[in-house]
């Protein structure tokens, strides 16, 4: 027999470095098919290779930094859901809104009758935040006979959603053109809600991480990415910085952490010593370690260092058991705390808000409001657990901010007469009008109960006549 095949699985352990000696959607037909596409991305020219300072590695361990735990601060009392949401989407938001959608339908056509306000706008935003509950494969459908939602219908009608749809807008169109700036379309928003979730108390561990939002229109030109790794594959790359509960506090990527990091590393980045298993630079601090898991991974720290060493069980595929092996205290910290952006990612995908369009910066409209529940959810959760209150799952609470808010507006003129109504007008051509009782004349009303067509007008009420000689006759 030749010699096995099969993978053996590469045991833990640090290993010994060599120096290199270098340095979701589909796209709807209802929007504006002149939109401009995202600005290009600028080619940042290459530092010479004079200007790299050279860095200086010796053999030694990093001293561990401790951080203190996360201590929330005892609220008064439990807030409202649509009180925490609207700590971060707030109406600062809505105002600016307001203003850029009757601005752009102004330029668009000036002699537009359209124009909205503050309360249509944040009706809108509550029907998105119950879409994200209550899906269904069209727009359509949560004002169509068969499948209509109340919840929704009741709010707005359609015609007004999808034309707010197409004309809602965040920033205004005549300051894009020399701009370098990939997300000026919707910068205003994360501009205001980064400000707002940095005003939220700063855990002392937090991650720094990649995001996906999901998004398969060609309108975002190469804004739009396509990672084969991640879960949603088409998208927006954003990095957001986050605790370890999984509070956004910063995002795409814009980080001031001016404290201690760990993280990994390319094997290949130049200027990475790789000549001990434990490195320090002599200037700046920084530890270079190497371990084998699954696959090998280099770390790079400024806070921990491989001592103490601790245990993990992993799966050996020679003895085909799990055993025990040595892990450092860096990767075993990094493991630990590095998971903020997953729980975020992950609450956001539990109810995603549904937005297909032609207009790329809609589908980054709805995550920001994705993560401003989240959020919201998050800073819950911390308040129940310092007062030592039942938390509400998410769903619950994201519903009780669509039902706080929804009741704020007022309810807008039915076009129709209501199903839950004892008379129902008729709706079909093929269903023929019954005489009642003597009375040879046409109605259009039904009772929805008796499925009888009956008479109600300033002449005669047949309606009630009915139903009176209906009793009567029961009750013989």
């Amino acid at each position: 027999m030749g010699p096995s095949t099969k993978r053996k699985r590469l045991q833990p352990a640090v290993e010994v470095l060599q120096d290199s000696g270098s340095d979701s959607y589909s796209e709807d037909n209802d929007d504006d098919d002149n939109e401009q596409p995202a600005p290009q991305a600028k080619r940042l020219s290459k530092p010479s290779k004079s200007a790299v300072r050279p860095t200086t590695w010796h053999k030694a361990d990093l001293k561990n930094t401790a951080l203190p735990e996360y201590q929330h601060s005892t609220p008064d009392c439990i807030d409202l859901p649509f009180q925490y949401f609207t700590r971060y989407f707030d109406d600062q938001i809505i105002r600016h809104i307001t203003y850029q959608t009757n601005l752009y339908a102004a330029q668009k056509d000036i002699n537009t009758t359209f124009t909205t306000n503050e309360n249509e706008i944040l009706t809108f935003v509550t029907i998105l935040i119950y879409m994200g509950i209550v899906e269904l494969p069209s727009v359509d459908d949560y004002w169509a006979r068969k499948t209509n939602v109340p919840q929704v219908a009741n709010l707005m009608s359609s015609k007004r959603f999808k034309l707010l749809k197409r004309v809602i807008h965040f920033n205004n169109n005549t300051r894009i053109y020399g701009t370098s700036d990939r997300f000026f379309k919707i910068r205003p928003l994360f501009s205001f809600i980064n400000t707002a979730f940095r005003r939220e108390s700063q855990t002392p561990k937090q991650s720094v991480d990649e995001v996906m939002v999901a998004y398969k229109g060609k309108k975002a030109g190469n804004l739009r990415q396509y990672i084969k790794s991640k879960p949603d594959k088409w998208g927006f790359k954003l990095f957001a910085r986050a605790s370890e509960d999984g509070f956004i506090h910063d995002m795409p990527g814009r980080t001031e952490l001016e404290s201690l990091h760990s993280g990994q590393s390319r094997r290949w980045r130049k200027r990475l010593c790789l000549m001990v298993p434990v490195t320090v630079t002599s200037d700046d601090g920084i530890l270079a370690v190497r371990w084998k898991d699954n696959k090998t991974v280099t770390f790079l720290s400024t806070d921990m260092g491989v001592a103490p060493m601790s245990t993990v069980i992993r799966y050996c595929s020679e003895t085909k058991k799990r055993e025990p092996v040595s892990c450092p205290a860096v990767i075993r910290s990094y493991n630990d705390n590095m998971r903020g952006i997953d729980k975020s990612d992950m609450l956001v995908h539990l109810y995603r808000t549904p937005m297909k369009s032609k207009r790329w910066y809609l589908r980054l409209f709805t995550y920001i409001i994705d993560v401003s529940l989240t959020n919201a959810w998050v800073v819950y959760k911390r308040d129940c657990k310092a007062l030592g209150v039942k938390c509400q799952p998410l769903k619950d609470f994201r519903l009780k901010v669509f039902r706080d808010a929804s009741n704020q507006m007022p309810a807008p003129p039915s076009s129709r007469r209501s199903s839950s109504s004892f008379v129902e007008s008729l709706t079909s051509s093929t269903d023929v009008p019954k005489p009642i009782r003597g009375h040879r004349s046409h109605t259009p009303n039904l009772a929805v109960v008796c499925k009888v067509h009956l008479c109600m007008n300033s002449e005669r009420n047949c309606f009630v006549k009915y139903h009176e000689e209906f009793l009567n006759s029961d009750s013989l």
